[in-house]
């Protein structure tokens, strides 16, 4: 057994989702991709206590279990293939719920038995609450993993500088990739990548994702179209287009890759007019959606989404796989905040649900304070259960936790 030295102050761990700024589609042939954090966060609240008592709380989608950790077996390199097989290490005792949050309990229990079984850690709660919508592309399963995974980390003493340096965050992806390998199989890592890093990335397929070094920070608004869509079909449709027509569908992969790099040049530009870049990223922003759209990934909500932003002077393109979820509008740098109001009114009059956000910020974040008061007294003044106050706590109050950006 190694034994860890634990910090008992209560803390949070939080980390952002992702959006897909360029590249769609075109990343499965080898293309680039440009991603970047969105600064709609997932929030971990740690509350270590005495015994051995593990306690798991998602009040979002309704999961609440507990267990003696003492009960769960460390997870040794190779005692699974996959870490999706974590199910067969479910012991008498440790009941993990049927139904939508199975596999977010699942994931917990992976990352718990491989950094924290076995280390003669004590017990403790934890709970997560996400202000990201589940389901929409935006990488709400990636801000989980890398919330737990930092949050255990953390919990166990196994990060020199809580998350913040660069060996820090790079074990941090390593163990929310292999959460993310829980949920969904097969990850392409730049989901987590994003969630952990935060900022801009280039991603291109059998290479690790590459941060750019921007400081520009977009405003956006993301645009929930609530149109369900078929990523293995969307991604099915593009590959029969191709080997219909391979020359022509191949020079718009080829187009994708371009605006891609282009976006990574504007956004590693420090030199650049601003006003100039901006144009240019507008532009790139409408010639995306176009060549998307020639692959026939676009979806009539979409395409009106794209109508209203135009009539604000707005460059809107699908983000995702297409075929409805989510598009993503630039907002122009000078633009008020009541031009954004206006937009968000006029899709949510269709039935859209918009997100009034930034692209760009921070990644992964520790703290166990809020200001001068720490993280107990912030979170406990209601209650002697500070896991019941946050898990009634309104979405705003707790994104005041969020790192500035």
């Amino acid at each position: 057994m190694v034994v860890v030295q634990q910090d008992r102050r209560p803390f949070v761990a939080s980390a952002p989702g992702k959006v897909i700024m360029f590249g769609e589609h075109a990343v499965v042939y080898g293309k680039s991709a440009i991603a970047g954090s969105v600064d709609m966060r997932a929030y971990a609240l740690v509350v270590p206590h005495s015994g051995h008592a593990v306690r798991l709380v998602l009040p979002d989608i309704g999961v609440d279990i507990a267990f003696d950790g003492r009960r769960l077996p460390r997870v040794q390199p190779g005692a699974l293939a996959h870490p999706g097989d974590v199910e067969a290490l479910l012991a008498e005792g440790i009941d993990v719920p049927d139904g939508p949050g199975r596999m977010a309990a699942l994931v917990f229990v992976y990352l718990y038995g491989s950094l924290v079984a076995d280390t003669g850690a004590q017990g403790f709660s934890i709970c997560v609450r996400s202000l990201l919508p589940v389901g929409a592309g935006l990488g709400s399963s990636a801000a989980y993993s890398v919330a737990l995974s930092a949050a255990l980390l953390q919990l166990t003493g196994q990060l020199h500088g809580d998350g913040a340096s660069e060996g820090d965050r790079r074990l941090i992806n390593g163990w929310a990739f292999q959460g993310e390998q829980v949920a969904h199989g097969t990850p392409s890592g730049i989901d987590n990548s994003v969630a952990t890093y935060g900022g801009f990335l280039e991603y291109t397929k059998g290479r690790d994702p590459a941060p750019l070094q921007s400081t520009r920070a977009l405003r956006v608004v993301i645009t929930n179209t609530n149109v369900p869509k078929s990523t293995k079909a969307l991604v099915a449709g593009v590959r029969a287009l191709r080997d219909a027509h391979p020359a022509i569908v191949d020079s718009i992969l080829d187009a994708i890759h371009s605006v891609s790099t282009t976006a990574a040049e504007l956004f590693q530009a420090p030199d650049a007019d601003d006003s100039d870049a901006e144009q240019r990223l507008h532009d790139i922003v409408r010639v995306n959606h176009g060549l998307l759209m020639a692959l026939g990934v676009s979806h009539p909500s979409l395409e009106r989404v794209r109508d209203i932003a135009a009539r604000y002077r707005m460059a809107s393109k699908l983000t995702g796989a297409g075929g409805g979820g989510c598009a993503l509008t630039l907002v122009p740098s000078g633009a008020p905040k009541s031009a954004t109001a206006e937009v968000a009114a006029a899709m949510a009059a269709d039935g859209f649900e918009c997100y009034d956000t930034v692209v760009g910020g921070a990644g992964v974040s520790i703290t166990y304070a809020v200001g001068a008061e720490s993280i107990e007294a912030w979170i406990g003044k209601q209650s002697s259960d500070p896991v019941a106050v946050f898990a009634a706590l309104p979405a705003a109050t707790i994104a005041s936790l969020a790192p500035s950006q």
